[in-house]
């Protein structure tokens, strides 16, 4: 008999074209797997932070009241010592009046510095910074985690 001339599968070095696949294919499995997870990190980071932001927003909302209330008791007192200085010629209904309106001016301050603090929160300041190119600070260094290229400030004890 004749011999049978080699067929593309004999020759040597000729490798099936599907045999290339299964490191391609692991290939693709472990980079969509990694986009997966990074997904799921910014959507935990949102996640939190939009917690955050609505604590935030209800703290300034009270604080807000709480601070109009502040602003107009601290009107009403300052017709007081208008009324009281034009009525009295004695010193202790002033001193009396004149510190507690200080006192609630000094609250008001108190509550408008705390609006201020919470509202940086509602800003989603590590979203987007972890959405932005070159975070400030970092000089092009990716391997830093987050929470050390911006932590947030230091949460008040109520």
């Amino acid at each position: 008999m004749p011999a049978e001339p080699a067929g593309p599968a004999d020759t040597p070095g000729a490798a099936p074209v599907h045999a290339a696949a299964p490191g391609l294919v692991d290939q693709l499995k472990e980079y969509l797997q990694l986009i997966r997870s990074q997904w799921r990190q910014q959507l935990q980071l949102l996640t939190l932070e939009t917690q955050r932001a609505a604590e935030s927003l209800v703290a300034i909302c009270v604080l807000g009241l709480f601070a109009a209330l502040l602003l107009l008791s601290s009107w009403v007192i300052l017709l007081l010592l208008v009324w009281t200085g034009l009525a009295a010629l004695g010193w202790s209904a002033w001193q009396g009046l004149l510190v507690l309106l200080l006192l609630q001016l000094l609250a008001l301050a108190i509550c408008l510095r705390q609006i201020r603090y919470h509202s940086h929160f509602l800003r989603f300041p590590a979203t987007l910074q972890s959405w932005s190119d070159h975070p400030p600070g970092d000089s092009g260094n990716k391997s830093e985690p987050l929470a050390e290229v911006a932590p947030c400030p230091s949460h008040p004890v109520s």
